[in-house]
């Protein structure tokens, strides 16, 4: 009988090194969207450069975090989204490969608190997935998901991620970091504000040397999408023109300064620059995919 490929994919694991800071991304895994959770600009337009673009559709979302390790601390970027499905749920397998155990994160720097961010924080029962990390986040994302009263004005789309971000919440009390605006958190390591897709929604600035990475959570869900449409915004996000807003911000720093960045969403490995476009939008340029580290 003939040999067949296996349907896995290599294991989803990238080094990177930022000056003298290690980075690696660690793919979670990927789950479905749709075209109609895109808002605020002409649905055929979307799908128009999602196809121009060649990517997947239906659309999916890539799921990636980031392991940086400064030497001193064993920080990860956001957890993943495990329980959402047979597709998602990869983060501490691939750790493994890496030869690191939950037990040996210091930190876990959250971009914000939604389900697809928040998923690997806790077990089944509830408790800390990373018994010895504190929980870095940003005051205002706290102060908003604490709040009793953002149930109430959250859309019905939007009401389970306040479940789920009481229930990190909680499991990280007494273990939470609430950071400012640019804060350090480690040696190079700091927030920096992107609010609108949540009110405390932070990207995370990795600086050594010359080198600067800057990592987003949703600046970028659909990169075929909304780099060269950056006012298309998504049903998740809690204020849509604040986050069109924040995103151009961006966008247009990254394009400027020629910053490094990577992204939650983006294609693995998730690492890439930005360049403005005739049109007024964006264009993402991936970096190139290396096998030695320099």
């Amino acid at each position: 009988m003939a040999k067949r490929l296996s349907a896995e994919q290599c294991p989803g694991v990238y080094r990177r090194n930022i000056g003298d800071i290690r980075v690696a991304t660690v793919n979670d895994g990927k789950y479905p969207t749709a075209f109609d959770h895109i808002i605020g600009v002409d649905a055929a337009r979307c799908r128009q450069a999602h196809e121009a673009a060649h990517a997947p559709t239906p659309p999916w979302l890539t799921i990636d975090t980031f392991l940086v390790d400064t030497g001193d601390r064993l920080m990860l970027v956001d957890s993943g989204f495990a329980g959402a499905g047979p597709t998602t749920g990869r983060l501490v397998s691939n750790l493994a490969l890496l030869g690191v155990k939950p037990a040996d994160i210091d930190a876990i720097l959250m971009t914000h608190l939604h389900a697809d961010h928040v998923g690997g924080l806790t077990d089944e029962n509830g408790q800390r997935a990373f018994a010895n990390a504190e929980l870095v986040v940003h005051e205002d994302e706290i102060a908003f998901w604490e709040d009793e009263g953002t149930l109430s004005r959250l859309v019905e789309l939007q009401k389970p991620d306040f479940g789920r971000a009481q229930k990190a919440l909680n499991a990280y009390r007494g273990r939470t970091r609430a950071v400012r605006t640019n804060e350090e958190v480690a040696s190079g390591v700091s927030a920096t504000p992107t609010p609108g897709h949540t009110p405390g929604h932070s990207a995370w600035r990795i600086s050594s040397g010359d080198e600067t990475l800057l990592i987003w959570g949703d600046m970028v869900h659909l990169p075929s999408i909304q780099f060269a449409i950056p006012e298309a915004s998504v049903i998740y996000d809690v204020d849509p023109d604040a986050a069109a807003q924040s995103r151009r911000h961006v966008l247009d720093m990254a394009a400027a300064d020629q910053i490094l960045v990577a992204g939650i969403h983006l294609s693995f490995p998730g690492y890439g620059w930005v360049r403005k476009t005739p049109s007024g939008g964006f264009a993402y340029v991936a970096e190139t995919w290396t096998p030695v580290l320099e």
